[in-house]
């Protein structure tokens, strides 16, 4: 396209740009709208009441946020169209426009999918996401099929949208002849950062507004595509970096190499783990209005050992099976058998048990390998992983979107654990009471009127689990077996009506079902997922050094009285039996403290009370010991 040359000054340089700037403005526009609809949707997660100065903090970090990443994007468009004009306009219309009206679609598009996946990730979009999203054919196929065109016609719609932007865009820029001073300018701007990285490394980081702001907040103002790349390209992994307290000091409250104790002539269990999918202590709660009649477990919990104060140490399943099946918690944003600590130092429960004659196996019915438990499981030496692929006749049998419906598993499961020779670890990851609790039409007629779809799920996986042991006590490795059941991690009880805090919110049921002795026990000490481990190998009389964040839920006096939890990539979380602080680990301060037996509804934040200097000091010894030996692990410098 020729152009009539235009005198240099300052209306024309505007006039040759502003296309730009309303490009930008546009975009902006949008990410304004998604943060709007954001903090509505989930201010009933994390975010307590705003006053008027919060919530200006709030918009004005919000809209700096947005604007550096729309920067970031199209600083770059901006420069390949100007190379683009140099060398051929067809690139740019075919190759250079293509490409960004994808990238600013992703990201359009990833801060879209955030205002509903929050609630069950508690953070921003980070490199987790790429180990989660597995099969994702297969998970659209079971969804309904009006869903299914209302999700293809709503992204169709963004990349409509924003390549009419583009296109409008590019049809001033060249009819413009001074763009490229815009263009090198902001390339200037951007290039700031890298010159001078000593400086500026701090201001690029998606926890830089927590200098005004606290870790609750935080979400709010960040964007998706920003935290996400951040995430991806970091080369950290999220690691602590800091030394909190000396080595010594470190290893005397935080010891993770230790021996079980197990007591001579006892005879080795065989032992099944029933990991259950999102499944919270609500649900089991007698003083909840979530208590679900479950014949199974109202039953099973008779005859067994109920841990009424357990919890869980992330919001992830990713999470969660490494601190049940590991004993260790995940510090890095993706799943820690994806990151490159995967040869730190760990007791690989397949491996050890494998010395004391033990043949381990995994079920579950998801596809292959989805969110890399196959992996998961090599890492930690199974013998072997079974997923719905090995199902006779999986494909005609009733599905969830996320695999089979549990019924159908866990018989397939039974007869596999049949096939072993004793003594043996089985373990089966449910899939029923996972989101969008679908279950089987031959089932929901049996379900109460005033039940939730997650109450619904957990009613039908009680029913499952009746059908499997109904089946397997006839069966000769039965009375010599240690059945132990943990959620992976806690979840809404109520989709509509969503409210939890820092420890309602953590809280799972663990129990342990001996057949053999049949007592029942309600135990109210503090545990964790971290101590299913050690009670497993204790049940197998493993006597050598493990490292372990836990101990063995048979000997409480190998039970720490804290528990640990990671709400988000900047928060760790400790309680004991009386009170929860949150340690921030950027700001490097405790965000929270509050007392939970007294304060059931966490309304009153104790961190500037100095009658609770001592607990607050404390507590942050504790958390910083967890956290500081856990970066210690994942680096191995304290095991060389």
């Amino acid at each position: 396209m020729k152009c009539t040359a235009l005198p240099f000054n300052g209306k024309t340089i505007w006039q040759n740009n502003k296309a730009f700037f309303w490009f930008l403005l546009s975009l902006l526009l949008i990410y304004a709208v998604l943060k709007i609809i954001f903090y509505q949707y989930n201010r009933s997660l994390l975010f307590p009441d705003q006053t008027d100065a919060e919530v200006f903090t709030l918009m004005r970090w919000s809209l700096a946020v947005d604007l550096l990443t729309l920067l970031g994007i199209n600083s770059f468009l901006l420069f390949a169209l100007t190379l683009g004009r140099l060398v051929n306009p067809k690139i740019s219309a075919w190759v250079i426009i293509p490409a960004f009206v994808l990238i600013n679609s992703f990201s359009i598009i990833l801060n879209l999918a955030d205002i509903f996946y929050f609630r069950f990730h508690f953070q921003r979009a980070n490199a987790d996401l790429l180990y989660v999203i597995g099969h994702p054919a297969d998970r659209l196929q079971q969804l309904n099929f009006f869903i299914i065109v209302l999700i293809v016609i709503g992204i169709a719609a963004i990349i409509y949208l924003v390549w009419l932007l583009h296109r409008k865009f590019f049809k001033n820029f060249l009819q413009g002849q001074h763009a490229g001073l815009c263009t090198a300018l902001l390339l200037i701007i951007l290039g700031l950062p890298f010159a001078f990285k000593k400086h500026f490394t701090k201001y690029g980081v998606p926890t830089y507004p927590m200098l005004s702001i606290n870790s609750s907040q935080l979400a709010v103002v960040q964007n998706s595509f920003h935290t996400f790349i951040y995430s991806v390209f970091r080369t950290d992994g999220g690691i602590p970096k800091q030394d909190y307290l000396s080595p010594a000091a470190c290893d005397s409250l935080m010891p993770i190499r230790k021996k079980l104790t197990v007591q001579t002539g006892v005879t080795q269990k065989n032992i099944v783990l029933f990991i259950m999918e999102s499944v919270p202590y609500d649900f089991f709660d007698s003083s909840s209005a979530y208590k679900i009649a479950m014949p199974f477990f109202d039953s099973i919990i008779s005859k067994s050992s109920f841990f009424s104060n357990a919890f869980s140490f992330a919001h992830e399943s990713n999470k969660g099976i490494t601190a049940i099946l590991a004993g260790t918690p995940t510090i890095t944003e993706m799943p820690v058998y994806h990151s490159p600590y995967i040869n730190m130092p760990v007791t690989p429960i397949g491996t050890v048990l494998k010395k004391l004659n033990y043949r381990s196996i995994f079920c579950i019915g998801d596809e292959y390998d989805n969110f890399g438990f196959a992996k998961c499981m090599n890492w930690l030496g199974f013998d072997k992983y079974y997923s719905k692929e090995d199902i006779p006749g999986y494909k005609k049998l009733p599905a969830h979107p996320m695999g089979l419906q549990d019924e159908y598993t866990l018989d397939f499961f039974r007869k596999k654990i049949d096939e072993q020779q004793t003594p043996f670890l089985a373990v089966h990851y449910n899939i029923s009471t996972h989101y969008p609790y679908s279950l089987p039409a031959s089932f929901t007629s049996y379900l109460p009127e005033n039940y939730t779809a997650p109450m619904n799920s957990m009613r039908y996986y009680d029913h499952s689990l009746q059908q499997f042991f109904k089946a397997a006590q006839k069966e000769p490795w039965f009375n010599n077996t240690l059945f132990i059941f943990c959620s992976d991690h806690w979840l809404v009880p109520d989709d509509k009506n969503i409210q939890f805090n820092a420890i309602s919110g953590f809280r799972i049921p663990i129990i342990l079902y001996d057949v053999a002795t049949g007592k029942p026990e309600n135990i109210n000490a503090m545990v964790s997922q971290f101590d299913i481990m050690g009670t497993i190998l204790a049940a197998a009389g493993y006597r050598d050094s493990i490292i372990s964040y836990g101990g063995n839920l048979q000997d409480l006096h190998t039970i720490s009285p804290f528990v640990y939890a990671r709400p988000n990539s900047t928060l760790y979380q400790v309680a004991d039996s009386n009170f929860v602080l949150g340690y921030n680990i950027i700001t490097n301060k405790a965000e929270y403290l509050y007392n939970y037996k007294q304060d059931i509804h966490l309304q009153h934040n104790l961190v500037a009370h100095m009658q609770e200097a001592a607990t607050l000091n404390s507590l942050t010894l504790q958390v910083q010991a967890f956290v500081q030996k856990a970066a210690y692990q994942y680096r191995s410098n304290a095991f060389k």
